[in-house]
């Protein structure tokens, strides 16, 4: 046995996860480790004890940087202690992070050239995901008012800002790298651009999945409204799983020394920029151990023709945390929402399959405000077809009891869709073939509910499987379901 396998077997010994974890799986030479940051300094807060234990094992290991954190407007004003920054000087301080992050990194073992740079829009990457398939425009970034990636050392260096393109360069690294384990941040994170890596990154390996034995993904949290508590640097603590995510993943704890929790506080302090308006926070991912997660892959049961749903053995999906749905940088943001946003606050959305529909049920905590609106999005995939062309469906209901139907930001007609309200829930059916010619395999999907222009509340994006035949993660066959059950 390796001296470094043998040395992480050691430390799961002596250090046993908490309550609601698992072991984490010992890391071997034989690995071929990705750690997916959305911007530079996750990959050091979720990840830099695996990485330094990776290194130690004899794994290969790369981190693939979607963006360059080149859109943080609050702490790059105060670092240079200016009201007013020009789009010049924004990608100036996307390239000093990446050079924060190069330091950083290398006290935890790596080189530059297992460092890979994006370069995709900060703060926009989750916009890409949603709105902008088969795009005739790019997405333009407000900050660096750039539409293709800028920097010209990055991987990407002049693609431009498409979500087609996102997917194809990892699918491209992840073809010559052929990763064994793949981490990225978690669905839940309210951060909008670590929820949109964790779905590139989830359709990326699903788009591999054919070629080559797809890798395990693990999943990191970094953003959860208050998590982790508490603030500051505590290195004799554990982190624990926030209580609303134990239920919907599977945790593992990986136990670190007290000199890989050493190496990774310093590594945080190396990303300067970082630390004028949040220090307590960043630091407080300097723990005993570091937290990973799984999700499995779920059917949508199948109700049988003229049968009473019940919705308990439904599959849902949970609000992210209630008032930080697109919280960004702002670990409290959620403060910031008043009276009249909790008022219509989403809790959950079920759905379940009946003959040739899809049925989604959204429940909400309280009765609508005048001017909310809820969307339901719906994007199938389907192993052969273009994901990029197929329907990208926006069911819109107005206050008013109105339904909109969208497919890739074009009005469609609603022939076939019907709402019902009943108490605070919302009875959404669809028929399949909106979602493509062919019943897809699976199914990508959020809802989103909003005040105006304002999202106030939504739920993480979940993948459901619509056939039984997933290709990521475990999933079984759809189950018939009725009211008795």
């Amino acid at each position: 046995m390796r001296r470094g396998v043998f040395v992480l077997f050691l430390i799961a010994v002596i250090r046993l996860p908490a309550f609601g974890q698992s072991a984490f799986p010992p890391i071997t030479d034989r690995d071929r480790i990705i750690v997916v940051a959305p911007h530079p300094d996750d990959e050091v807060l979720g990840a830099g004890g695996l990485i330094q234990q990776a290194c130690a094992a004899g794994a290969q290991v790369h981190v693939i940087y979607l963006t360059s954190g080149d859109h943080n407007q609050i702490a790059f004003k105060l670092y240079k202690l200016r009201l007013h920054l020009s789009p010049r000087q924004y990608l100036g301080f996307g390239a000093m992070r990446q050079r924060e992050a190069a330091a950083a990194t290398s006290l935890l073992g790596l080189s530059r050239e297992q460092l890979i740079f994006l370069g995709y829009p900060d703060y926009g990457t989750l916009q890409l995901w949603r709105d902008y398939w088969d795009a005739s425009t790019p997405f333009r970034s407000d900050a660096t008012q750039c539409s293709a990636v800028p920097y010209r050392d990055d991987f990407s260096f002049g693609q431009p800002y498409k979500p087609e393109n996102v997917v194809a360069d990892f699918v491209e690294l992840f073809r010559r790298l052929r990763p064994t384990r793949v981490f990225v941040t978690h669905p839940c994170d309210t951060n909008p651009d670590h929820r949109a890596a964790a779905n590139f990154v989830r359709l990326a390996i699903l788009e591999i999945g054919q070629e080559q034995p797809p890798p395990q993904l693990y999943y990191y949290l970094v953003h959860f409204g208050r998590w982790p508590r508490p603030y500051h640097y505590h290195p004799e603590l554990d982190l624990v799983p926030p209580p609303q995510l134990l239920n919907d993943s599977t945790w593992f704890s990986l136990p670190l020394t007290t000199g890989q929790v050493a190496r990774k506080y310093a590594a945080i302090l190396l990303n300067r920029t970082q630390l004028t308006t949040r220090q307590y926070y960043l630091v407080s991912f300097a723990r005993a151990n570091e937290l990973f997660a799984t999700i499995d892959l779920l059917p949508v049961p199948v109700v049988p023709p003229d049968t009473v749903i019940n919705w308990k053995q439904a599959v849902h999906t949970k609000v992210i945390e209630p008032g930080a749905g697109e919280s960004g940088y702002q670990p409290d943001a959620e403060q910031m929402f008043t009276d009249e946003f909790s008022a219509m606050e989403l809790e959950e959305t079920a759905y379940v399959r009946q003959g040739d529909d899809l049925i989604a049920q959204v429940t909400l905590r309280n009765r609508l405000g005048k001017r909310a609106n809820v969307h339901l999005l719906l994007y199938g995939y389907k192993r052969g077809e273009n994901f990029a062309t197929m329907p990208k469906i926006h069911i819109n209901v107005t206050p008013l009891g109105s339904v909109h139907l969208f497919d890739d930001g074009r009005r469609q007609k609603t022939d076939g869709v019907t709402v019902t309200g009943v108490d605070s829930h919302l009875i959404v059916r669809l028929p399949l073939r909106l979602l493509g010619t062919e019943v897809p395999d699976l199914l990508f999907t959020a809802t989103r509910a909003n005040l105006g222009e304002v999202a106030a509340d939504d739920t993480a994006w979940h993948l459901f499987s619509l056939s039984g035949d997933a290709g990521i993660g475990q999933t079984t066959e759809p189950k018939p379901i009725g009211a008795g059950d």
